[in-house]
């Protein structure tokens, strides 16, 4: 039974499995040596030691990186977080605003429509983590499909830069088929970096570190060049650099870097005993991925129709959550809830808001006018520093908090800085004294960033805890996609609501209720999550256990007195 029983994802091969091991040994098997060796400054250390510490440092990082996990599969990992998730990804998010305004030459309500559509794939990851997991194309369960994206991403970013385009759904097409690529070649590399961890738990941490150090040199880098070049060219423009970063991913995954080995010809085809194992969750992933991509194909089709999209969204939002508490694990499904809600409850009304900031004066006299150097440059720099200064934080203060005291308090947070946009919108900055920059700088460019990594961390901690063993991969990308989807609902309701609201981001603009659609939207439905947190979230500290190796709910204990001591002062 043991020789035919089927490996989840996520699942490391044991020594004892036929097949070789799909990373590089560690010469001589000292691997845990080698996570230990580091280096340290010398007991005499002179000025010259002092100088050249941090290259040494960052030496010794490499050199541990590349003796637990081959100098191949770094190269594979560092490109796709440095080029392609890093300052690709970034280059995605940056550039929306001002090719909607200066290429497209569109309101807020169809740039956001376009957004919706583009963001569309990372609420199917859940589907893809099915198909390569149950399916290996080609013989192979990661690296073809990463190509096959690539290819598709790279036609796109080379129609966008070389095509005059002057239908924004046409650019929502596209700008799908670029996340596409983004999306998949994220969620497979982090699969198999995922399974190198498991096999190397010992180096974890460097990995970690490896990819998200990678990810933000990625974006600050996107960041200093975006903002500049669309205040002075067309935007279009930068979709030719983007073709280069497109095309990177393919280079080291055709030549094998990514080490995916081929299964055996007699295991080509559909692995038919990993769906009957888990048939629910891979169903939910599937009828997932359906309803977004309809979600996408209703928008593009009927691009104007804004009450029909957040009935649609609205309607599917009621079918997955009945269908989530059927098919998935309570535990699993009352938090897979939780975060979805808090998605959609902070509306995105981003189609009104970044158009206001960046209007000329006359569209909204004596507004802010920022250009995109500020809004997308500088913005972005400080927001970077301070979304690291909100890990720290997160660490320090709220490492050890009961899960259900820290999204509460989250919210609370969140609510309280949203309110710095009403301050704004209001003019009561300019009235106070402070200028727009300064004020949006010290304001939501600083606070909005810190907040939003306390809202991000528990997340990924109560996601971390979720996940039954031998599932993974397919359970963080139902959970990941879920909560994407949960962006894409939100988007639907807050472009139907900008209309509602009589809001108008062209000539003639008007601005008149602003100000009443950010208080509903990020300051009074929100607060429906509060006690929402009492309902689904476990009652639980972010230290204990939620669920056994079998994915059941472990036990909930009565309440840990003391949920919001500092750690250092926590039994």
């Amino acid at each position: 039974h043991s020789q035919n029983r089927v490996r989840m994802p996520g699942e490391v091969e044991k020594s004892g499995d036929s097949g070789q091991a799909y990373y590089e040994p560690v010469p001589g098997g000292e691997e845990d040596e080698a996570e230990k060796s580091g280096y340290k400054l010398p007991a005499d250390a002179g000025p010259v030691d002092y100088i050249i510490h941090p290259y040494m440092s960052f030496k010794a990082f490499i050199d541990n990186l590349v003796a637990n996990f081959g100098w191949k599969f770094s190269i594979q990992i560092g490109v796709m977080y440095l080029c392609v998730k890093g300052i690709l990804n970034a280059v995605m998010g940056l550039i929306k605003l001002s090719y909607c305004k200066k290429t497209l030459n569109i309101d807020g309500n169809a740039c956001q429509t376009m957004v919706s559509v583009s963001m569309t794939p990372w609420a199917i990851k859940g589907a893809i983590g099915v198909m390569s997991d149950a399916y290996p194309l080609g013989g192979y369960h990661k690296k073809n499909y990463i190509l096959c994206a690539a290819v598709l991403g790279t036609c796109a970013f080379t129609v966008l830069a070389a095509v005059p385009i002057h239908s924004a759904a046409v650019a929502a097409v596209l700008l799908f088929l670029a996340n596409l690529e983004i999306a998949t070649c994220d969620l497979l590399c982090e699969g198999k970096y995922a399974e190198l961890m498991q096999a190397k738990p010992k180096t974890g941490s460097t990995m970690v570190s490896y990819v998200w150090g990678c990810f933000q040199l990625g974006s600050l880098f996107a960041s200093f060049f975006v903002g500049p070049i669309a205040d002075n060219y067309d935007p279009q423009i930068i979709f030719w650099f983007c073709i280069p970063l497109a095309i990177s991913i393919m280079i080291p995954t055709s030549l094998g870097y990514l080490s995916d080995e081929r299964v055996p010809e007699e295991k080509e085809g559909v692995d038919w005993a990993l769906v009957r194992e888990h048939p629910y969750i891979m169903a939910f992933c599937l009828i997932m991925a359906c309803i977004a991509m309809g979600n996408a194909l209703l928008d593009v089709l009927f691009f104007d129709q804004h009450l029909a999209q957040m009935i649609y969204a609205v309607s599917m939002t009621v079918v997955l959550s009945v269908l989530a508490f059927r098919w998935l694990p309570r535990q699993l499904a009352m938090c897979n809830f939780y975060m979805f809600m808090s998605c959609v409850l902070y509306i995105n009304i981003s189609g009104a808001q970044d158009f206001w900031f960046t209007a000329d004066d006359k569209c909204v006299p004596g507004g802010p006018g920022f250009d995109y150097t500020y809004y997308n440059t500088y913005a972005s720099l400080v927001g970077s520093v301070t979304g690291w200064v909100g890990i720290v934080l997160f660490q320090w203060l709220m490492g050890d908090w009961n899960f259900r005291t820290l999204f509460w308090v989250t919210t609370v947070i969140q609510i309280v800085a949203s309110g710095f946009d009403m301050l704004m919108i209001s003019r009561t900055n300019i009235a106070w004294g402070i200028s727009d920059k300064a004020f949006y700088m010290f304001g939501d460019a600083v606070i909005g960033n810190v907040v939003g990594m306390f809202g991000l961390m528990p997340m990924l901690v109560l996601t971390s805890k979720l996940v039954p063993k031998g599932l993974e991969a397919t359970t963080y990308a139902l959970l990941a996609g879920f909560q994407n989807f949960g962006g894409v609902v939100s988007s639907q309701i807050g472009i139907y609501a900008t209309q509602f609201a009589g809001i108008k981001t062209k000539d003639p603009c008007d601005f008149t209720n602003l100000n009443t659609l950010v208080f509903v939207c990020h300051l009074l439905l929100p607060l429906i999550n509060i006690p929402l947190t009492f309902i689904l979230i476990p009652n639980k500290r972010m230290t204990e256990k939620l669920v056994d190796d079998d994915g059941d709910e472990v036990p909930e204990q009565a309440e840990t007195e003391g949920a919001m001591e500092h750690p250092a002062k926590a039994n």
